[in-house]
């Protein structure tokens, strides 16, 4: 029998939510071919079978969270039987075999790691009774190691002195999410266990405050990483901000000349984002400081120039990288533009297409903004905000005229750049977007 579990994805990954599988109970399962679908912190992934045989039983169903190393399914031979599963036991008790629960619940009785599992097994720790101190509640082994110091310190049985109520882990991800304490809950299931039914009903029944003619949502994973990064940028960075209002009206003109040439050549339809990715990234190249990042007390300044395009999705905001932006034609642009951003919309991208960015630019203009101040993607030390072009009042020679503008609004982290080499990029910036006709003639294909 082989265990499948969830594998670490990424560097920040300590959960992932079952999005779909690809087998159901009894296929027939290739090792190597893509059994089910996970969606992290950042992108939705596909995860291979590891072992051929039959899918013998799934733990976790679709739209369940639990933490990396749980064990989601199991792969047996032909003719291997699955065991039943069972709930933890107290030590001394024997480990009671349940009928078969909803996937949701049969993923085991406690959200524990591997380490935390063995060590209580072999110290005789009852895990539905230790209180985790990792992400989301987790048991990790020093609370293994922690509960059996007090029970030593008590006399009480190893675990007692932390008790933790039996729950499923879709009932503790729902109580978790809702902020409904366990304790609160009765629970309907074996031994009193509390089930996701249980949770739900202890809300309709107004078990928790809710805001007076409003709703309280659960964001989803992408959404919840966007606040997690956004409330450490905004806290750990110091920002401030720059900005300029550019005359646009050389980069609408060109716009208007590469369109036939770029759909001619490339077969796709250069947008003002793709001017502006180019435009940007060349300026990058001679603005060090801001292609960098804060590192340990040092900056690291990039070779690379790999910029992030912040995307509205309906799960919330990703940002896919164009890798080597300032190498690229306008032509390449725009078509790793193009797909990066259809990806996003069916939520395809890769781990590799939404890591490894340097600076990121975002813009709000289709939307119909003017201006506004932009949070800095961590770990980066820059992000610059455009808005929409529009006809604005200029004053040229004396003479009040309407001329297509664009606000730029640069943040920057104060301990990697200050204010005169922000100044500077965009004084740069500036020039190249009033004046791209001999830069883009030169770089089309």
């Amino acid at each position: 029998m082989q265990e499948v579990i969830l594998p670490k994805l990424g560097l920040t990954m300590e959960e992932g939510t079952i999005v779909r599988w690809l087998k159901a109970e009894g296929d027939s399962v290739e090792q190597g071919e893509v059994l089910f679908e996970v969606q992290t912190d950042k992108v939705i992934m596909e995860v291979e079978c590891p072992a051929s045989g039959i899918l013998g039983r799934i733990l976790v169903g679709e739209d369940e969270t639990v933490p990396i190393a749980q064990v989601v399914a199991y792969i047996v031979a032909p003719g291997e039987e699955v065991p039943e599963p069972v709930l933890e036991a107290a030590p001394g008790q024997a480990a009671a075999s349940q009928p078969p629960e909803p996937a949701a619940s049969r993923a085991g009785a406690v959200m524990a790691t591997p380490a935390a599992r063995r060590l209580a097994r072999d110290r005789g720790v009852d895990l539905t009774a230790v209180t985790g101190t990792g992400k989301d509640g987790l048991i990790v082994k020093q609370d293994v190691l922690a509960a059996e110091k007090g029970s030593r310190d008590t006399g009480a049985p190893a675990g007692e002195a932390r008790p933790r109520p039996k729950a499923s882990p879709a009932a503790r991800r729902i109580a978790r999410e809702q902020g409904i304490a366990l304790e609160a809950v009765r629970g309907s299931g074996p031994d009193g266990r509390i089930v996701e039914q249980d949770v739900l009903d202890f809300t309709a029944e107004g078990g928790r405050p809710t805001l007076e003619g409003g709703q309280l949502v659960s964001p989803n994973p992408v959404h919840k990483l966007m606040a997690e990064r956004m409330t450490q940028s905004f806290s750990s960075a110091p920002h401030f901000y720059l900005g300029v209002e550019v005359n646009a009206a050389a980069l609408v003109e060109m716009r208007q000349r590469l369109l036939p040439i770029c759909e001619k050549k490339g077969d796709v339809r250069v947008t003002f984002t793709d001017l502006l990715v180019k435009l940007v990234a060349a300026t990058l190249r001679d603005h060090p400081y801001t292609n960098a990042t804060w590192e340990d007390g040092k900056i690291r300044l990039f070779q690379e120039v790999n910029l992030g395009l912040a995307t509205a999705v309906d799960e919330g905001l990703v940002v896919p990288v164009i890798r080597g932006a300032d190498k690229l034609s306008l032509i390449q642009v725009a078509k790793v533009r193009s797909e990066l951003a259809a990806k996003a919309a069916d939520g395809r991208l890769s781990l590799d297409e939404v890591t490894g960015g340097t600076f990121t630019l975002t813009n709000l203009g289709m939307l119909g903004v003017d201006i506004f101040q932009a949070i800095i993607n961590p770990p980066q030390s820059a992000i610059l905000a455009t808005g929409r072009i529009a006809e604005r009042p200029v004053v040229e020679e004396g003479e009040v005229v309407a001329r297509p503008t664009i606000h730029l609004t640069l943040s920057v982290d104060h301990r990697v750049v200050d204010g005169a080499t922000g100044a500077r990029f965009l004084q740069d910036l500036r020039s190249v977007i009033e004046d791209p006709f001999e830069f883009f003639l030169k770089d089309i294909v």
